[in-house]
């Protein structure tokens, strides 16, 4: 049994803390293990994004905001609370899920057991902001056993839009810099506010014994659960540098113990 099946878990962290390379590095271990992976690029400000780290590419599909209407009937869920829904049923997605087969191949790229998504970039001046990209993001329900990782923006904007309303499993991915030890309490207070049912601290980029022992002791002062920590990698930092995707590393070692442990976690939570 894949214990992750069927769930929706979205990563978030601080601006260039590594959030879409450990996301690229979850799809490529879940893919491993026999998941089918959905990818949802939500991130409008990354022009790359999970297209280049995923397939070293820079042309992706069609936005998927387009499936729903675009933004002539996808509205900010601020100013629309109201759910998201296609664009010829006005019965909300979140109540009768999608079915993968009924959207187009324009709209993803496949690779292997991975279906690459983008929710919507910002391509021009005084386009708007990104919020319609973010209630898709939200309500993007898929039926089926398909697990979705969702790549939002840096910070926590996301949190004020409430794309996390239907996600499982937060992953907060933090950097060695106070910045990112701040904001992993803030989204942590955040996903308990919405009632989240995990939200968890990946500890990434950590270079040395000392500075994982400075980091766990800043997320236990701020009551920030962590799920594990990534090692400093060079070969993520040079495929970020030249453009290329990330390929099998050292840093996939430390990904598939924390996939180990997650999984272990949602199995003891359903068995609770």
């Amino acid at each position: 049994m894949r214990h992750m099946s069927g769930f929706r878990i979205l990563i978030c962290g601080k601006g260039g803390s590594g959030k879409s390379s450990v996301t690229t590095l979850l799809a490529n271990v879940l893919q491993e293990r026999g998941y089918a992976v959905v990818l949802l690029d939500g991130d409008a400000s990354n022009p790359g994004g999970l297209i280049r780290l995923v397939l070293g590419a820079t042309d992706g599909p069609e936005p998927l905001i387009e499936f729903f209407g675009g933004r002539e009937k996808v509205i900010c869920p601020v100013d629309d609370p109201s759910p998201l829904t296609r664009v010829s049923d006005a019965v909300p997605v979140v109540e009768a899920n999608i079915n993968l087969t009924e959207i187009p191949p324009r709209y993803y790229i496949r690779k292997g057991g991975i279906l690459l998504f983008q929710v919507g970039k910002i391509h021009r001046a005084y386009e708007g902001c990104d919020g319609p990209m973010s209630k898709v993001s939200r309500d993007f329900v898929l039926n089926g056993e398909c697990i979705t990782l969702i790549d939002v923006e840096a910070g926590i904007e996301h949190f004020g839009r409430g794309v996390e309303k239907n996600v499982d499993v937060v992953l907060i991915v933090v950097d060695p810099t106070f910045e990112s030890f701040e904001i992993a309490a803030r989204v942590t207070d955040l996903g308990r506010l919405m009632s989240v049912t995990h939200t968890l601290a990946i500890l990434n980029g950590v270079d040395s014994k000392e500075a994982e022992s400075i980091m766990r002791r800043a997320m236990e002062m701020r009551k920030v659960n962590v799920l594990g920590c990534v090692k400093y990698d060079r070969e993520i930092r040079k495929a970020g540098m030249e453009g290329t995707a990330i390929r099998h590393c050292r840093a996939a070692d430390d990904i598939a113990k924390l996939v180990d442990r997650l999984e272990a976690l949602l199995e003891s939570t359903a068995d609770s």
